[in-house]
């Protein structure tokens, strides 16, 4: 029964989160979205790993929920923009950002299945896959990754096959 629902959730969840998105600007989740982005890539900024990002525009985008982030780097931080023009473009479903960002699926694996998609400055879009294979998944809020966690085991849930049960005795 758990396999079944957790199917449901995976096949119509990202369907749920289409409308609330859709309506939320930009102002309204900025303000959310870019200090839990600093935190989750601290390192990584402090190190200067993002340098690549100054003054350009990455957008994500995943076309199963209509939803488009558009980010910069600006005087070594983060910042959301309004959905403008980018410099490139990565796109990939809900679930196999889910995959990615929990660590249970490799980048290079999406990119050669296609599932993860990358347009424009291809350079600019390999080194941030890049970065996403050298994120520590421990630097991340906890509750970020007990959230991003249980969505996974959703997923992995989702992808496993009903045992069925034999009624004859083993004889």
């Amino acid at each position: 029964m758990l396999p079944v629902i957790c199917q449901q959730l995976s096949q119509r969840g990202p369907g749920w989160l289409k409308r609330p998105l859709a309506h939320m600007p930009v102002w309204l989740h900025a303000p959310l979205l870019e200090p839990l982005l600093r935190r989750v890539l601290a390192e990584p900024l402090h190190q200067g790993e993002l340098g690549f990002l100054e003054g350009r525009r990455l957008q994500i985008l995943v076309p199963d929920i209509e939803y488009r982030l558009t980010l910069t780097l600006a005087g070594n931080t983060l910042r959301v923009l309004p959905d403008a023009s980018a410099d490139v473009v990565i796109r990939a479903a809900f679930n196999d950002l889910i995959r990615l960002s929990n660590q249970d699926c490799d980048p290079d694996t999406l990119f050669f299945q296609r599932r993860l998609l990358i347009t424009g400055d291809t350079e600019l879009g390999l080194e941030c896959k890049n970065l996403l294979d050298r994120l520590e998944p421990g630097l991340q809020p906890v509750w970020f990754r007990r959230l991003l966690a249980l969505m996974a085991r959703v997923l992995q849930q989702a992808e496993q096959r009903p045992v069925r049960q034999s009624t004859e005795l083993e004889g």
